[in-house]
């Protein structure tokens, strides 16, 4: 027989550290990666990039503050959206049909498994 036992909430022995969001810079780089030359090393690809950056005008930072902050929402709402379709914990009597579907072999009739047995040819040498 089985039983699922799902906790309310899981503990960890040692607290996993929150990760950091992305700055300005870390999205815009990350963008930017989609026209690094191939054969260019990732050290002067970055340097070159935050010279771009630095020579940004205000005005497109802040264009691209809001696109990034348009983004940066939509994936906590997506993430939020994904951890509360994870968390829904089963009814009692969708648990009661979970569990009265699978096969219980203590539970059945003793005429039931010599028939099961019957049924399966055993080699005997």
């Amino acid at each position: 027989m089985f039983y699922f036992i799902e906790p309310e909430t899981l503990s960890s022995p040692e607290k996993i550290p929150k990760r950091r969001k992305p700055n300005m810079f870390i999205m815009y780089r990350k963008d930017m990666m989609k026209y690094k030359p191939h054969n260019m090393p990732m050290t002067k690809y970055s340097k070159l990039v935050s010279a771009w950056w630095k020579n940004i005008p205000a005005e497109e930072k802040a264009r691209l503050q809001r696109r990034y902050q348009i983004d940066r929402d939509q994936k906590l709402q997506e993430y939020a959206r994904n951890k509360i379709e994870t968390k829904v914990p089963l009814k009692n009597d969708e648990f009661t049909q979970i569990k009265s579907t699978v096969d219980d072999p203590v539970n059945e009739s003793t005429d039931e498994l010599t028939a099961k047995n019957k049924s399966v040819p055993v080699n005997e040498s």
